[in-house]
C-alpha cells in the first residue's frame, strides 16, 4: 500500500494559506482538475506550493471540489464503518492524490474524487464506498462473461456506486454514476446481513451493511465457489473489494475481477495477489476513441492487460462494439493482432453487441455481421476462443472448440451450459489441453 504519508511535506500551503498569500482557491483547483493549458506552469506552480510535485492526472480527471458530505452525514457514515482510509494516495500538505487509477486525482480538504467515492477530510483520503454494496445477486460465472473459468458455476456478485470512467455507453449508470450516498441511508436502525439472514434483511438495500468477512461467508452458504467484483467498476472500490477478497481466500473462495482495467500497476499488483480470474473491458484500441467514448486512457488498460497475465491470473477480455465508436475492422484487426502478440492465442475475446442506452440511445444497436466480420478477423490474427455476446439464434458463436480436433467441447445457450466434453482440462475427444480453469 502507499499512503505514502511519511513524504508529506512539510512546506505544503493549504488553499486558505494560498489565498492569504494572493493564490486564488480556484487558482489552486485548477492544476488537480489537469486543465490543459499552461500545464507545465501549473506542475511548477504545484512544486512551489506543496514542496512536492503531485503525479500528472489524466487528461479528462474532472473532480467535484467542495462535494465532501457534511459534518451529520459523514458522521452517520463514520457509524455505519462506511468509510475507511484509503489504501493507495500521496499527501501533499492538507491536500491528497489518489494514486489508485490513472485518473490522479488531487484533492483539496472536502473535495471529491471524478470516482465519487473518495473525498478528502483533514487531509485524509476515505473512501465512502466500504462495507455498503448497492448490488447484491447471485449469477452464473457466464454472465461477466468468463467462459473458460469454472463454467456452470454461480458467482456470487456485488458492487457499490461509483465508477473511475464515465462511459457513454454505460449499462449500469444508475449505480456507477452516482454517489454512494445517492444509493444508501444511514439514518434509522443498521441492516447487517450475514450467513443464515433472512431475505426481508437482503430486500432493505439502501440501509444494508455487508462487510468483507460478511461478503465470504454468504457467498459460502450460497455454495458459490467464486465472489465477482462486477457491475459498476471494484476500482472504485478498491478498499471494500481488496478486503473482501482476502477473506474470500480465507474460506477458500475465488476472486473474479469485472473491470475496466483502468488501474495503477502497483495497486493493481497489491490487488492482484488475491485475484483468480479478471474479465478486462477492452473498450476499444484507439486513445482518442478510448477519451470521447469512456473519458479514460487506452494504454494503462493494456499494461493492466499484460501485468496480470505477468501475475498468473486467469484473464478473459471483452470488446464491446458501438456503431461509429468501435466497429472499424481495421482497429479490431490491429486489437487482435496485439493480443494474439502479448496476451496469447489462447487468451479469450468476447465482441459484444451493444444494445442503446444512457447517452448513446440515438445509435442503433450494433448489426450482427458486424459482429460476425470482427469475430472472423480475430481468427485470422489467431486467437483461438472468440466469442459473440448479447445476440441469439446465431450457431456456435458462444461454444467453445477444441483447436485440434475442431469438434465443440462446451455447448452454450446464452448464460447457461448445456454441454461439455472436457476433463481434467482436456477434450475427451482427442486429449488436447483447453486453456482454462475447468474445476474447483
Amino acid at each position: 500500500m502507499d499512503r505514502q504519508a511519511e513524504q508529506r511535506p512539510s512546506s505544503g500551503l493549504d488553499p486558505g494559506e494560498a489565498l492569504r498569500k494572493g493564490v486564488t482557491r480556484r487558482a489552486v483547483l485548477k492544476w488537480g482538475l489537469g486543465a490543459a493549458a499552461g500545464l507545465s506552469a501549473a506542475w511548477a506552480l504545484h512544486r512551489y506550493l506543496r514542496g512536492s510535485a503531485p503525479l500528472k492526472p489524466a487528461a479528462a480527471a474532472e473532480i467535484f471540489p467542495g462535494d465532501a458530505p457534511n459534518e451529520e452525514l459523514w458522521q452517520l457514515w463514520q457509524k455505519r464503518g462506511w468509510v475507511k482510509e484509503a489504501y493507495h494516495y500521496r499527501k501533499l500538505g492538507r491536500n491528497v492524490q489518489c494514486t489508485v487509477c490513472p485518473n490522479h486525482c488531487l484533492l483539496a480538504p472536502r473535495d471529491r474524487s471524478r470516482c465519487r467515492n473518495k473525498v478528502n477530510m483533514d487531509g485524509t483520503l476515505y473512501t465512502m464506498a466500504y462495507g455498503n454494496p448497492c448490488a447484491v445477486h447471485v449469477d452464473p460465472i457466464e454472465k461477466k462473461p468468463l467462459f473458460h473459468f469454472l463454467p456452470g458455476t454461480m458467482s456470487f456478485s456485488l458492487a457499490t456506486a461509483g465508477c473511475v470512467l464515465r462511459c457513454l455507453n454505460c449499462q449500469n449508470w444508475d449505480i456507477s454514476q452516482r454517489k454512494p450516498e445517492e444509493t444508501k441511508d444511514p439514518r434509522g436502525d443498521e441492516v447487517r446481513v450475514s450467513a443464515g439472514a433472512s431475505s426481508p434483511a437482503m430486500a432493505q438495500m439502501d440501509r444494508l451493511s455487508m462487510f468483507p468477512a460478511d461478503v465470504a461467508a454468504l457467498a459460502q452458504a450460497a455454495g458459490c465457489p467464486t465472489i465477482s467484483y462486477t457491475y459498476s467498476e471494484p476500482i472504485a472500490y478498491f478498499e471494500y473489494a481488496y478486503d473482501t477478497c482476502k477473506a474470500a481466500r480465507e474460506k477458500g473462495i475465488r476472486n473474479v475481477l469485472v473491470t475496466s482495467g483502468h488501474i495503477e500497476e502497483q495497486a493493481l499488483r497489491d490487488w492482484g495477489q488475491y485475484v483468480d480470474a479478471a474479465h478486462v473491458d477492452l473498450k476499444g484500441f484507439d486513445d482518442a476513441t478510448y477519451r470521447k467514448l469512456n473519458s479514460g486512457l487506452l494504454e494503462p488498460v493494456l499494461k493492466t492487460l499484460k501485468t496480470t497475465k505477468d501475475m498468473g491470473i486467469w484473464v478473459e477480455v471483452i470488446n464491446l462494439v458501438v456503431p461509429t465508436y468501435t466497429d472499424d475492422l481495421e482497429v479490431i484487426k490491429r486489437m487482435c493482432g496485439w493480443l494474439v502478440e502479448n496476451m496469447g492465442a489462447d487468451c479469450p475475446l468476447h465482441f459484444s453487441r451493444f444494445a442503446p442506452m444512457h447517452k448513446l440511445t440515438y445509435l442503433p444497436p450494433t448489426p450482427v455481421e458486424v459482429l460476425l466480420r470482427a469475430r472472423s478477423a480475430a481468427i485470422s490474427a489467431g486467437l483461438r476462443y472468440v466469442y459473440v455476446g448479447n445476440v441469439r439464434g446465431v450457431p456456435e458463436v458462444q461454444d467453445t472448440f477444441c483447436p485440434q480436433c475442431k469438434k465443440p467441447v462446451v455447448r452454450r445457450d446464452i448464460f447457461a451450459v448445456t454441454a461439455m466434453d472436457i476433463q481434467d482440462g482436456k477434450c475427451k475427444l482427442c486429449g488436447t489441453a483447453i486453456p482454462g480453469v475447468w474445476s474447483l
